[in-house]
């Protein structure tokens, strides 16, 4: 085990310069282990639980919902029908997404 400085991070790589001798290394990410205690500085705040999943009984049809797609932008539509492991929605586009209950958010008409 060495202990070092980043100095440069590439997309498979980094460059790590060794803290007693000051020589660079190039290495993958995955050679890296990063120190086991935090870094003194401010006091970390307590890492909260885990807010639970949604799951098919905290949806059901009619209901308007929203998500994320592959590129981000948030759909929103109407469950049309609820399987055991996913719902069918349709954003009104003429277009049916199948998405998993877990990526879904509730909407609320103001």
């Amino acid at each position: 085990m060495r202990v070092g400085t980043v100095v440069a991070m590439k997309d498979t790589q980094l460059t790590i310069q060794e803290q007693a001798t000051r020589s660079a290394w190039t290495v993958p990410y995955t050679a890296v282990e990063p120190p086991a205690a935090a870094a003194p500085g401010p006091a970390h705040e307590p890492a909260q639980p885990p807010a639970p999943r949604a799951g098919r009984n905290d949806f059901r049809c009619g209901e308007k919902v929203a998500f994320e797609d592959k590129h981000l932008n948030t759909v929103l539509g109407t469950i049309v029908r609820i399987n055991q492991r996913i719902a069918s929605i349709d954003p009104g586009d003429g277009t049916t997404w199948r998405v998993g209950f877990a990526l879904l958010r509730h909407v609320v008409d103001i």
